[in-house]
């Protein structure tokens, strides 16, 4: 609320004109969209034209108004505005008539002109990220909160809901939490939004304890700019969109950060119970997570006052929480002859050949902190070159020059040990580019350091990743905010050939599935299985987008035909739960359904049906589906 503070300071006369614009702007909107709708216009075509209109009301007042930079400002504010009116739009004209439904969102359109316009009032620098920063996270909030319940669900967002509806304290392939929080906010309701929305709370509880850390890393303007950081670049935007296990983690990696920088650089003995908490809460998410212990672990050994927490009751008693939260999963592998550790470990290394993937995990940094992140966080690792007192080596034996070094190394240790574990395991095995992102937590109020002058220093670099930041951010929100969430919506210009990953047109290609089904139960009088035969993917599709809502109790995957890795289906579905059935086989490849060993576990097949899956009428991927009459399990090979 301090930081909104400064909108007092703005000039009285740009605010009135803004707020003008903004509700000239809201009436253009709604008249146009009206008038459009009225002589037959499509809903995707009026929209667009209803809010030029709105635009050019806007516009008409505005020409007079006094601002730095006034029409780059106006662009960018109205491209922030249009695709979050049209999610508000799409979103309501679901269950309202049209009419209606431009009401909401021709206001959240003016509203974030008023904002965006207000914000560009603001004439200082600090300003500009005491506003810009809230409203920012604010918007991208909202957005998320838009868009979340409209676009399909991808297949690993699948198979994590799938999770959930086969509750229990562990999995073979992840650790239990991502199912447990779904299973708790798809008590409130069904849909994409609910199995959604706890990786926005998720990254909620990331972004504030981000703060946090930075805040007493750095001080107050570097905790403002790690927000906005924190906010937008890729991995950490990316976790409050999609439900994966990654969204968790993050929230309890930056928690556990914020305690134990506490508890060893604070010298604050309860800081260790919440570091245990986090830390057996980040295991619950992903075992990755270890890997935060074992820095704390190395850092202790380095810095010599640290030492003595070795001994410490306060340590020990976190570690001991650390384990009572994550009991549950040691439970779970007991029970499965510790199947899920095996699955991480050894058999994941034994069942693929070695793979040289350093290239992928470098290029990942690229992509996680972009390259303005990786040159500023070279830059920190340069020996040389004046850096500022908060990030500097302690050139002196006083208090606050120690306390500098050691919260320098405390974000070495945490960033390289880790950074380090990754790099080795590329060189001989697989490396997927998100694996690296809650680690850059760590030395997010180093990136956030050079957002401003002096930054971490005064020398060129210093001042071109000043000017450098924002610009890339602002980019940054206008992809996020087209290519992730309006175009898979909307499309773009009228173009709807949407990303198959994206908007697979999955809940059309179950319809089908379903009319299949119907017509085997008329035949029959037996109500068939659907099974996917890939992994898992088209498995998780067919239960989730099942019309009657039971496909998680009666959708099976390819181990029941073919001796092939299933994760946790092989759990759920052993082959004699299928006896005798008639089973409806889907696949995106036709081969699988021509494959012997259909046949074989068949009493007879019908004829391969192909499916094309449409989103939005456009035809989107080809499928193929066969009826298994009268399966018949193989035999398990030894």
């Amino acid at each position: 609320m301090r930081s909104l503070a400064a909108l007092a300071h703005t000039d009285p006369a740009f605010l009135r004109r803004w707020r003008f614009a903004a509700g000239a702007a809201a009436l253009a909107d709604m008249l146009a969209f009206a008038l459009l709708h009225g002589a037959g216009v499509s809903l995707e075509f009026a929209q667009a034209l209803a809010f030029a209109a709105a635009l050019l009301a806007a516009i008409s007042v505005l020409p007079g108004i006094r601002c730095a930079h006034r029409w780059t400002t106006l662009c960018f504010v109205v491209a922030l505005a249009y695709p979050l009116r049209a999610g508000v739009l799409s979103l309501f004209a679901a269950q309202w008539p049209p009419l209606v439904a431009i009401v909401p969102a021709a206001l959240a359109g003016a509203l974030t002109l008023l904002l965006g316009g207000t914000a560009a009032g603001a004439s200082t620098r600090r300003q500009d990220f005491a506003v810009a920063v809230p409203l920012a996270v604010v918007y991208l909030l909202v957005l998320r909160l838009v868009y979340l319940g409209q676009i399909e669900l991808a297949p690993q967002e699948a198979y994590y809901w799938n999770y959930s509806q086969h509750f229990d304290i562990g999995y073979l392939d992840h650790p239990p939490l991502v199912a447990w929080l779904i299973a708790a906010t798809f008590a409130l309701g069904d849909g994409e939004f609910f199995v959604r929305l706890p990786a926005v709370l998720a990254w909620a509880v990331m972004l504030a304890f981000a703060v946090a850390y930075a805040q007493d890393m750095a001080g107050r303007g570097n905790a403002l700019r790690c927000a906005l950081l924190a906010a937008t670049l890729p991995f950490f935007f990316g976790i409050g969109v999609m439900i994966t296990p990654d969204a968790p983690l993050a929230a309890a990696w930056a928690a556990a950060l914020f305690f134990l920088q506490r508890a060893l650089l604070g010298e604050r003995p309860l800081a260790w119970l919440g570091a245990g908490l986090a830390i057996g809460i980040g295991m619950l998410a992903k075992y990755s997570m270890v890997l935060v212990p074992a820095s704390a672990f190395v850092f202790m050994l380095v810095d010599a006052r640290s030492r003595r927490s070795l001994l410490s009751a306060w340590a020990w008693g976190g570690v001991l929480v650390a384990l009572l939260v994550f009991s549950p999963v040691i439970v779970w592998n007991l029970q499965h002859d510790w199947a899920s550790f095996a699955f991480q470990g050894s058999r994941r290394l034994a069942a693929r050949a070695p793979q040289f993937s350093l290239p992928e995990f470098l290029a990942s940094a690229l992509l996680l902190l972009t390259p303005l992140g990786v040159l500023a966080l070279w830059r920190w690792l340069r020996p040389q070159g004046g850096m500022s007192s908060t990030f500097q080596v302690a050139p002196a034996n006083d208090e606050p020059s120690l306390l500098a070094g050691r919260r320098r190394l405390f974000m070495q240790v945490f960033t390289l040990l880790p950074l380090l574990v990754f790099a080795v395991s590329s060189l001989r095995a697989e490396t997927k580019f998100h694996w690296t992102g809650p680690i850059w937590l760590a030395i997010l109020p180093v990136l956030a350091a050079t957002m401003s002058r002096p930054g971490l220093g005064e020398g060129a670099l210093d001042r071109w990743l000043a000017r450098g930041w924002m610009p890339l951010l602002q980019a940054l929100l206008l992809v996020y905010a087209y290519g992730l969430f309006y175009y898979p919506v909307w499309g773009l210009a009228g173009l709807r050939a949407h990303h198959n990953y994206l908007e697979m047109g999955w809940r059309d290609l179950r319809g089908q599935v379903q009319g299949i089904e119907e017509a085997v139960l008329r035949e029959t009088g037996r109500r068939p299985a659907v099974v996917g035969l890939d992994k898992h993917n088209t498995a998780d599709e067919m239960a989730f987008y099942d019309p009657r809502g039971d496909g998680a109790r009666d959708t099976a995957s390819r181990h029941l035909f073919f001796n092939e890795n299933a994760v946790m289906y092989e759990f759920w579905f052993p082959r004699s739960a299928f006896a005798g059935r008639d089973l409806i086989a889907v696949s995106g490849w036709r081969g699988n359904l021509e494959d012997p060993r259909l046949l074989a576990a068949a009493t007879r097949l019908g004829p391969v049906q192909v499916l094309i899956a449409r989103k939005g009428g456009v035809a989107v991927a080809t499928y193929y589906a066969r009826v298994v009459y009268g399966y018949r399990p193989a035999p398990l090979p030894q």
